[in-house]
């Protein structure tokens, strides 16, 4: 008679089942092994694809300089455009206390609240952009600052270059001499204005009135744009009227003149060379320049 065999105790069945998990386990990990450096061999040990992942980093960094360098610019744009509105509303503020508080309209010439108004002027207008120049001048012509007649501000060392006057109306506006060179004057009112011996080389005056400006019911005498000795090389006066303008001794080499009113206009001793008016070159008629 045979004995039945003697069932396995827990902890022996214990011991069985952790080998088996370990082998199993043995199994996987040498697979995923094998799986992952055979992954690395294909992507990463072969000379092509080590290239490729170079000219890709390459190519990041790249872009991420010139990402990196746009935001600069852009900051930097940002910077510059706060730092120009800044100094044109200090300006305000500041020219606001010297005509309320220290009477600069009405103050004499030579007198020091003049002085401080010339030197801040002009210090504001070397940094600023073309727009705000254009808006510190017509704050001052609407202050009665730069009138033709009666000028408080000097702004003879005032740079006006690349400034815009668009529609602007600057009656009997004081702006002489000085630098204009490519001011936007596109359909402004000039009417009277002092631009003489001012530098208007590629300035656009398209469509401005540069006119004479009468008295009531006095049509013989007025006060007229004077361009006298202007430079105007290059200038667009498409479609401007200056009808009774002085442009005495003005150098209009180059200009565009089509569609321009000329009536009355004194172009005694003026440039005209190249200069075309309704698509012809200029010619002149006799020494007060009638074409």
């Amino acid at each position: 008679m045979t004995n039945a065999p003697k069932s396995k105790t827990t902890t022996e069945r214990a011991e069985a089942t952790a080998c088996v998990c370990s082998q199993a386990y043995g199994r996987t990990y040498t697979a995923a092994s094998s799986s992952k450096n055979a992954l690395g061999q294909s992507l990463g040990n072969r000379p092509g694809d080590r290239a490729l992942a170079i000219v890709i980093s390459i190519g990041g960094l790249f872009i991420g300089v010139r990402q990196f360098n746009a935001q600069q610019r852009a900051s930097a744009v940002q910077m510059l455009d706060q730092q120009r509105q800044a100094t044109l509303t200090a300006y305000f503020d500041d020219m606001s206390v010297l005509v309320l508080q220290n009477n600069l309209t009405t103050s004499k010439q030579g007198a020091p609240v003049r002085a401080i108004a010339i030197a801040r002027t002009d210090t504001a207008l070397r940094v600023l952009d073309g727009v705000r120049k254009g808006t510190l001048i017509r704050y001052l012509w609407e202050a009665g600052l730069i009138t033709r007649q009666h000028p408080v501000v000097n702004l003879l060392n005032a740079d006006l270059n690349g400034a815009v006057f668009a529609g602007a109306n600057l009656y009997q506006v004081a702006l002489s001499p000085l630098g204009l060179s490519h001011a936007n004057f596109t359909a402004a009112g000039l009417i009277g204005a002092d631009l003489s011996g001012s530098n208007l080389s590629g300035a656009d005056l398209s469509g401005a009135a540069l006119t004479c400006s009468y008295q009531s019911g006095n049509s013989r005498t007025g006060v007229c744009a004077d361009l006298n000795g202007a430079y105007l090389t290059g200038a667009n006066l498409t479609g401007a009227n200056l009808t009774g303008a002085n442009l005495t001794g003005a150098n209009l080499t180059g200009a565009k003149l089509t569609g321009a009113k000329l009536t009355g206009a004194n172009l005694t001793g003026a440039n005209l060379q190249g200069a075309r008016y309704n698509s012809k070159l200029i010619r002149v008629k006799n020494a007060r320049g009638d074409l």
